[in-house]
């Protein structure tokens, strides 16, 4: 049963119905037919608002077979003596190519053992509950009537969950490729040329979630352990995602505790939906490129997850129980605390300052609410609108104004007295240079060195004014309307002391161990706010690694405790979790430019200053043309691409990009070589090029690990390796791949090509742009044909 949500009862409580125990003796399912309608009617109104579109494809289903057609459409009527106690509407077309290359289905189903006729859509399952436990035995009686072996059930984003959701298991999105539509357009213009037809640009159009007659004979085992996870960072919906995908596991109690979480489900912080109304403007934080907005609305975790929009106040331990600003309390068997950083410049301040009207510190997205309705009611004509802070959520800030129609003459930028070189917060010192010079010929008005000190109102309690200190201890005072504070993100204060007040080791960042758990069993952490205990000796800062990785490895230490089935961890403590998927970091900034930073995390370097000094340092491929337009490519010592850094007037496809960290420049057509000859004059350009699609493929990744593991076995690669391992010129990184491959037997390179080709020729539904030899494609056809 469903608990209250006032309920802090900690236990479980289960009904069962007499009916239900007799009810499978004489259930049955049957096709419904007209005469039903009637009958089902009750049934069908129970929907509320979507009794009216069901009541439209039942009849749909059980009317006249269309003229010059067959019907697509099919309905089943579960009875109980003789009386309706369920429907089940199914859809004939579905498109199963469509799917496949919208979602990862090829890792639970073997399609060659699935007709194409043998797939169908689930769109409305009603049963009365006294017969829900019956649903498994329902469905198998509908795949035997309509011979079928797959089910699909789809959900749009906000649509009504449906009861017999737990029943199915959920399939990840596919990483779509991001073309440019200027690409898009070329590939248009030649598949017209050879008459062939445009291809769909669809994307996911929500969650899916499947059933095979496979399933439906091996229960899922549910879960009722209450996880809460506190935040809504990156790492945070990682680890939703990997509990959620978990396809013989239910989890029945995730909570996920955040301010506005359940837009945080749907759309990632400082992206903007294009779907949405028109008018909102440039958002006022950077974004960091974990999940796209398509993935998001594709993973529809907003199904599996219980939302709460608030906060963490405090955490009583013994308890087992996190307090809410309300003073309502949501009890756990695990903690996760995994939020985002914000501002807190105006902490320092005290209280009084968060009751000033006009000041707003961007911590989450309800104070950019706030801050944007401000907008619409503050008269800027009589003051001016500070922005302060030198982190790029405040460059991001100052272009959600320009993007608001405020004058840039009414825009004062007041960076305070820089703890950390100003140069790392683009990650190169001449983006900083490139963006600060837009900002003077904007008009923005920017002041350096100078600390917010004081708040100062009239006596209504608005704003009028602000003090400002220099480290000299000079004081300015400078009268505005607006203040915007974007300094560098930190913990938020309640968050802090909740963490310091129950003894949970905080040494600058909350302490963890490398199963990501606290000094509490069960509490754990992921994300910017936790760093390895000392003892490990970690280099890595938290802040520089993936928090999609981060929160994948968490997970990974965390589903041995919760799933029965997993090998549980016993002996000695895991090695410390590696991280290697870059970190992207992306914003809107004041021109407008894009700007755009792809990067590998690598120990003890977080500067541009120790990234440029450290021993593995290659060198830079830099295009630098005029004052709106940056790429810089950072190759190590070994010709692989650790980082990207871009900044230009047209947005790029940071997705994709990111596929190339850890690459070597020679498989992206000899980069370094032809950067030199001056062929390749403009770095985002060559990138995206058409050549370069199969590098951006979701399953190029796979295809290498496959490659690596069949060549580290082989006697041939191990004596080229070897032959080269201890060499003056390998360790002083001089041999680019094209050497090492000429070390191989001609043998070892037809292998390679061989399996290039049938990796392009198994993924033509996406790489359809590169020509393969019909060999290859007949051969992986009568591959499909023997499994």
């Amino acid at each position: 049963m469903e608990p209250l949500p006032s309920s802090s009862f900690g236990h479980i409580l289960y009904v069962f119905h007499r009916d239900a125990l007799g009810g499978a003796r004489a259930l049955s399912v049957r096709a419904a037919s007209v005469i039903d309608t009637k009958a089902v009617t009750p049934l069908i109104a129970t929907l509320g608002d979507e009794a009216g579109a069901v009541m439209a494809a039942y009849e749909a289903a059980t009317g006249p077979v269309p003229e010059g057609g067959a019907r697509t459409k099919a309905a089943y009527v579960a009875e109980c003596l003789g009386q309706p106690v369920g429907l089940a509407l199914l859809d004939d077309e579905c498109d199963v190519a469509a799917l496949q290359a919208q979602y990862a289905l090829e890792d639970f189903i073997l399609f060659s053992e699935h007709p194409k006729e043998a797939h169908a859509k689930l769109t409305s399952f009603i049963v009365n509950p006294i017969f829900m436990r019956n649903a498994r035995w329902l469905f198998k009686e509908i795949f035997r009537q309509h011979k079928r072996s797959c089910l699909y059930l789809q959900l749009a984003p906000n649509a009504p969950i449906p009861s017999v959701l737990n029943e199915f298991v959920q399939s990840k999105p596919r990483r779509t490729i991001q073309q440019s539509d200027k690409l898009l357009e070329e590939l248009d213009a030649q598949r017209a040329q050879l008459e062939l037809p445009s291809r769909p640009r669809t994307e996911a159009g929500g969650s899916l979630y499947f059933l095979t007659r496979k399933l439906l004979s091996e229960p899922k085992i549910i879960n009722n352990s209450r996880i809460v996870i506190v935040g809504s960072s990156d790492a945070a919906l990682s680890l939703l995602e990997s509990l959620i995908s978990v396809p013989y596991l239910y989890f029945a109690y995730i909570y996920l505790v955040a301010p506005h979480a359940g837009d945080r489900l749907q759309r990632p912080r400082g992206v903007v939906d294009p779907s949405a109304k028109k008018g909102g403007g440039a958002p006022f934080f950077a974004r960091t490129g974990g999940y796209s907005l398509a993935e998001l609305k594709a993973l529809g975790m907003g199904a599996r997850v219980r939302v709460v929009n608030s906060a963490m106040a405090d955490i009583d331990r013994q308890a087992k129980a996190i307090v809410l600003p309300e003073g309502s309390i949501l009890p756990y068997d695990h903690l996760v605390i995994a939020p985002d950083f914000g501002d807190q410049s105006l902490t320092p301040l005290g209280e009084s300052a968060f009751q000033v009207r006009g000041a707003y510190s961007l911590f989450d997205e309800e104070a950019g609410e706030a801050a944007d309705a401000a907008l619409k009611t503050f008269d800027l004509r009589a003051g001016k609108c500070i922005v302060y802070g030198s982190s790029i959520d405040a460059y991001a800030t100052m272009q959600a104004l320009l993007s608001r129609r405020v004058k840039p003459s009414s825009i004062v930028l007041i960076t305070p007295p820089p703890s950390t070189a100003d140069e790392e917060i683009f990650a190169d010192p001449k983006v900083k240079a490139k963006v600060d010079a837009k900002l003077e010929k904007l008009g923005i008005h920017k002041v350096d060195g100078m600390r917010l000190a004081k708040l100062e109102a009239d006596d209504e309690g608005k704003l009028v004014a602000v003090q400002l200190e220099t480290d000299g201890g000079g004081v300015v005072t400078q009268p505005c309307t607006l203040l915007l504070c974007a300094g560098a993100r930190e913990v938020q204060r309640a968050t802090f002391e909740a963490l310091n007040g129950n003894s949970l080791v905080y040494d600058g960042r909350l302490v963890v161990d490398t199963n990501f758990c606290t000094n509490d069993k069960a509490i754990y952490a992921a994300g910017v706010i936790t760093k390895f205990s000392r003892r490990y000796r970690s280099k890595v800062a938290m802040g520089s690694v993936s928090g999609r990785e981060c929160g994948a490895k968490l997970a990974a230490a965390l589903l041995p405790v919760l799933d029965p089935l997993s090998a549980s961890s016993t002996g000695a403590e895991p090695a410390l979790p590696t991280f290697e998927k870059p970190r992207i970091t992306g914003a809107l900034l004041p021109g407008p430019l894009h700007y755009v930073s792809i990067a590998a995390p690598v120990a003890g370097c977080e500067t541009y200053v120790q990234i440029k000094a450290h021993s593995s340092f290659g060198r830079e491929l830099v295009n630098d043309h005029g004052p709106d337009s940056y790429c810089a490519v950072r190759l190590d010592k070994y010709s692989v691409i650790r980082s990207i850094v871009y900044l230009g007037t047209e947005p790029i496809e940071a997705q994709n990009w990111a596929n190339l960290i850890g690459l070597p420049e020679s498989a992206l057509n000899n980069l370094a070589p032809r950067f030199d000859e001056g062929i390749v004059s403009d770095l985002p350009a060559f990138l995206r090029e058409n050549w370069a699609t199969a590098l951006y493929h979701d399953r190029f990744g796979e295809f290498l690990g496959a490659l690596r593991s069949e060549l580290e076995t082989d006697d041939a690669f191990k004596a080229a390796m070897d032959k080269l391992r201890g060499t003056a010129d390998y360790d002083a990184g001089k041999l680019s791949p094209i050497d090492f491959m000429n070390l191989l037997p001609e043998a070892k390179r037809n292998l390679v090509r061989t399996r290039l080709l049938d990796y392009v020729a198994g993924n033509q539904n996406h790489l359809d742009m590169y020509l393969v030899p019909a060999s290859s494609i007949m051969k992986k056809m009568e591959e499909a044909k023997l499994r």
